[in-house]
């Protein structure tokens, strides 16, 4: 027999619509009274048919619904309801003097959150709908404003890439104008100097744009991996690099053989660019590079390996965040490029790191890639 439910003194007005399913007129009367003072507007169905068909025009906030019913018990009303895309989110909460664990068991299978035993206290049934009430508007609050911020960053990708795209047009016209006059020779003193650094400039932003229309790809496109020639990546890598490659006299040192894999060869290059480039920043003097590449179980390993000071240990933990800088905060550059290779090797089923060599003898960044399979 069902406890007489006995108003709580100072109810706190509610609201919320709460479907009642109960073929017992007592449970009823006294549910629907109890509930509708607490400021809950309150919609009644005696049997699982009749909950269903209200369904078709009226949706609930959370619905109680017992589980020993005529022509439709609880759990098929409940599993019933999970096939129905409108009602699929709403809370259900079951009512019913069927407290053996299976039963539990069941009603959760069935796709209830909660469970209440007869006889009920009207203090539980009150607590447990507004624990179930509030969680589910604030799942709704979440989605919104997942909802929000996904349309925000789509705004905000197609700015960066449409801003990136403007500027990366006429910052090539400079840049090929100062290669020009670089090349013709006529500057001497200190205006071959500002020459260089207005080359060096410019091609640092035309990196920085490369890197944003990369970022923005990522976030957006689903590109199918594929095999890669990485000899070919690896070559167009160091002709995007050449300016800085001759200027600091950089000695590269190639694989005799390069180990094909599978991913994307737009987004390699960006991962070879990024990690050259740095090794050229931060390289000995000159720069001595040796490139690397090794199969390792069903994954190929590429390295870029330098002759420089190293990466302290306190700093290669968060080096692959975003905004973090090989060398720390002095160091230039503009701390997005090596969150970008983790985020283009990890989402085509590859790792990152970093390594130093022995005390002083240079460093090591790697990245692995699914091998090609073979037949």
């Amino acid at each position: 027999m069902t406890d007489v439910l006995k108003p709580i003194a100072n109810p706190i007005v509610e609201g919320g619509r709460i479907l009642l399913v109960d073929d017992n007129p007592t449970n009823i009367d006294v549910l629907y009274e109890f509930l509708s003072d607490q400021g809950y507007e309150i919609f009644v169905a005696e049997d699982g048919p009749s909950a269903i068909s209200r369904l078709g025009f009226m949706l609930p906030d959370l619905i109680l619904l017992d589980i020993m019913m005529p022509h439709m018990d609880g759990f098929e009303v409940c599993d019933h309801l999970q096939t129905m895309e409108q009602a699929r989110e709403i809370p259900i909460i079951f009512i019913t003097a069927m407290g053996a664990v299976d039963d539990k068991v069941r009603g959760f299978e069935s796709g209830g959150v909660d469970y209440i035993t007869k006889p009920f206290q009207n203090q539980e049934v009150l607590a447990r709908i507004r624990t179930h009430l509030s969680m589910k508007r604030m799942r709704e609050a979440l989605r919104s404003k997942n909802a929000q911020l996904t349309e925000q960053n789509e705004a905000l990708d197609a700015y960066a890439r449409t801003v990136a795209h403007d500027l990366k047009n006429p910052l090539n016209l400079i840049l090929n104008y100062a290669r020009l006059i670089e090349d013709e020779g006529g500057l001497t003193g200190m205006a071959a100097q500002d020459l260089g650094t207005i080359i060096m400039s410019a091609d640092r932003m035309n990196h920085i744009i490369q890197d944003l229309l990369l970022l923005a790809q990522l976030r957006k496109d689903e590109v199918k991996a594929v095999n890669v020639d990485m000899a070919a990546v690896v070559r167009q890598s160091l002709d995007r690099l050449a300016f800085q490659i001759s200027e600091k006299n950089v000695v590269v040192k190639e694989p005799a053989e390069w180990i094909p894999a599978v991913g994307v060869a737009s987004w390699l290059q960006g991962v070879w660019v990024n990690y050259i480039s740095n090794a050229v920043k931060y390289g000995g003097d000159p720069p001595q590079i040796e490139l690397q590449c090794r199969k390792v179980g069903s994954m190929v390993e590429y390295a870029v390996q330098d002759n420089g000071p190293g990466v302290p240990e306190e700093e290669q933990v968060g080096i692959f965040d975003e905004f973090s800088r090989v060398g720390g905060e002095k160091a230039e550059g503009h701390g997005v490029g090596l969150a970008i290779v983790k985020r283009i090797v990890e989402r085509l089923g590859g790792d990152v790191g970093v390594m130093n060599l022995s005390v002083g003898s240079g460093c090591r960044f790697l990245f692995t890639l699914p091998s090609v399979e073979t037949e």
